[in-house]
């Protein structure tokens, strides 16, 4: 069977386990959240660009209001990232089962494994980080622009594409077309580039203050080995430690890979902010493949065993872990159908976490209380609350609900909890609970 066969079987067979597992699993908060923006398309979100909105929207019109059509785009975006990095290389710079061995490193790290799956904005900014390193490696000038637009208008991590592209090659600076480029890359961004500034620029302040937050550089270090496996950790070490002095293909990924590394560390923000790096990693060990071939292809498949082991584990738990990432996938089903019995028009939650959960899962409309908690879209949605209603918050002991100081009063309080079933099927352990109170407006005499 020729290479390139292979190399579809492949992408092809991971792509549609992912989607496979993907009908298994709950939505993450984050998820249906996102999809609450699918609703109310727009340029631009309070939290991030939009193209995630517009993936959540396309799958749901596809497959309707299930878990699999929200992530049915970010699923096959996917597999188009793990074909354009296997593909990066010319044919003539590639070894033999290079292309298979990249696309399958890039697929088996925990990682993209999992994250694969769920719909976030990581997705869509791998496909088009791999789509701006293999239009650079080809000189594709419009290509590559259009690439650049999209990772920035995926995440602003995007923003790094270009000018880390350019610092490895510096002779582009000199070249005509390489403005062209640029042009081509804000034109694509400037949608999000205009909405920002018809909203105060709330999108790019809340993401500069949330990167300036930082200080967790060790939590940061310890979650990319394992988000990317110990044993791939070493590899792509070794290869950060030689990759800039290689071919041409390797100092192009090595400088769209390691200033990414280093910026997330020095930020010390959340574990995902360095997703992009991998995807260059990735290319960049497999133009090592005749030197580093056993190295390679061992961790790979350790890579592969601790994933698969990952996986199984989220829709039938085979061990009871601290901190099971499991948690996160499980409990919005739980609190909607616990808001829906009390047949109530709107319902006020705390946070914007519930509200995706109760509005994704439930048949109740849900708002976050604005100006309360962590800013968020629904700081920016003008909402009008209704004079009766039920207020979720997680369980805060006796504190007073805030929606109080609204002008509401309390008419009592019941609490809902989440259950998560550990290994042996008999037992399972609450994850969540949360507080719900039936809240009146107060009335005034006039």
């Amino acid at each position: 069977m020729k290479s390139n066969t292979w190399l579809w079987l492949i992408i092809g067979t991971l792509t549609l386990a992912r989607f496979g597992i993907s009908t298994q699993l709950e939505l993450a908060e984050d998820e249906a959240y996102y999809w609450l923006w699918s609703q109310e398309l727009s340029l631009g979100y309070f939290d991030h660009p939009p193209v995630i909105a517009y993936a959540i929207r396309l799958g749901t019109e596809i497959l309707g209001h299930t878990e699999q059509g929200v992530r049915l785009i970010t699923v096959l975006l996917g597999g188009v990232a793990a074909w354009l990095c296997a593909t990066a290389p010319p044919v003539e710079h590639r070894h033999s089962d290079q292309a298979l061995r990249t696309a399958l490193t890039l697929s088996v790290l925990p990682l993209f494994a999992l994250g694969g799956i769920l719909a976030t904005p990581d997705v869509p900014l791998a496909a088009a980080w791999a789509l701006g390193i293999w239009a650079a490696a080809r000189n594709r000038s419009v290509l590559l622009g259009i690439a650049c637009g999209l990772a920035m208008l995926s995440k602003y991590t995007g923003l790094l594409l270009l000018p880390c592209i350019l610092l490895s090659q510096p002779h582009r600076f000199r070249q005509r077309n390489t403005w062209f480029t640029v042009v081509i890359a804000a034109l694509v961004y400037l949608p999000n580039a205009l909405w920002n500034l018809q909203h105060d620029l709330i999108s790019w302040r809340f993401q500069i203050a949330h990167a300036a937050e930082g200080g967790r550089q060790l939590d940061f270090l310890g979650a990319q080995i394992g988000l990317v496996s110990p044993f791939l950790f070493l590899v792509f070490l070794a290869w950060w430690c030689v990759g800039w002095r290689g071919s041409q293909i390797e100092r192009l990924c090595w400088w769209t890979a390691v200033p990414v590394l280093v910026i997330a560390l020095v930020s010390g923000g959340e574990a995902n902010w360095a997703a992009p790096a991998y995807v260059s990693t990735a290319v960049g060990v497999g133009c090592r493949m005749g030197q580093w071939r056993l190295a390679s292809w061992v961790s790979t498949a350790l890579a592969l065993l601790m994933s698969s082991i990952f996986l199984i584990h989220m829709i039938n738990p085979i061990f009871d872990i601290r901190g099971d990432p499991r948690a996160r996938l499980i409990g919005g089903k739980t609190l909607a159908q616990a808001v829906d019995a009390w047949n109530v028009p709107m319902v006020v939650t705390s946070r914007y976490q519930e509200a995706g959960w109760i509005s994704f899962y439930g048949q109740t409309t849900a708002v976050a209380l604005p100006d309360h908690s962590r800013l968020n879209q629904f700081d920016i949605w003008p909402t009008e609350l209704p004079a009766h209603t039920l207020y979720v918050r997680v369980a805060d002991g006796e504190r007073p609900p805030a929606i109080l100081s609204r002008g509401y009063h309390s008419l009592g309080v019941h609490e809902v909890r989440s259950e998560m079933q550990q290994s042996d099927p008999s037992i399972t352990e609450t994850i969540r609970r949360w507080q719900l109170f039936e809240v009146r407006r107060t009335e005034t005499n006039p």
